[in-house]
């Protein structure tokens, strides 16, 4: 497999290169949509691909944050179909960050209710969700450019770590 370096090097090239294709092919005027995959593939690329389930480097990315990570690298195998999925592991990391998000969401607003401040926790994910679904369906283009950023950075992890296991095997 390859080290952190390389794969830090592969996502910042193969953004560039998807970038310049999209570029090419689609109409310049929609640069939103771009930023969106370009934002997306960079994060997931550097912070939330397939070797959070290891002391990575992406793991350790994430700071002081990065025990929102530990129940995924204790129930995921490293290199399983869930981690290093082509399609299916991007899309488990981005819902598992949702999930976490709204998880860490819950107990701020039960913190801050056992502070003496009454908010409804039922009341704040429900608006949150209401939230973020109004807004994918507004901008259904960059969101969809986001999720194809986010999973396709993870694809190109893997299919890296393929090739890479392959041609030591082959050599």
């Amino acid at each position: 497999m390859p080290g952190a370096r390389v794969h830090d090097l592969i996502t910042v090239s193969t953004l560039a290169a998807f970038d310049i294709l999209y570029m090419a092919k689609v109409h310049p005027a929609s640069l939103a949509p771009l930023c969106c995959f370009s934002g997306a593939y960079l994060f997931a690329g550097l912070a939330c691909a397939g070797d959070l389930d290891t002391n990575s480097r992406e793991y350790r990315r994430w700071g002081p944050l990065r025990f929102i990570w530990w129940p995924y690298r204790v129930l995921v195998p490293h290199r399983s179909w869930v981690s290093h999925g082509l399609i299916a592991g991007g899309i488990i990391r981005a819902l598992y960050l949702g999930a976490m998000f709204f998880l860490l969401s819950w107990v701020g607003v039960w913190l801050w209710n056992r502070c003496g401040m009454h908010v409804d926790p039922a009341s704040v994910t429900q608006l949150e969700a209401h939230s973020l679904g109004q807004i994918m369906r507004a901008h259904t283009q960059e969101s969809l450019a986001f999720l194809a950023g986010f999973v396709l950075a993870g694809t190109t992890h893997s299919l890296a770590d393929i090739v890479s296991t392959g041609l030591k095997r082959w050599l």
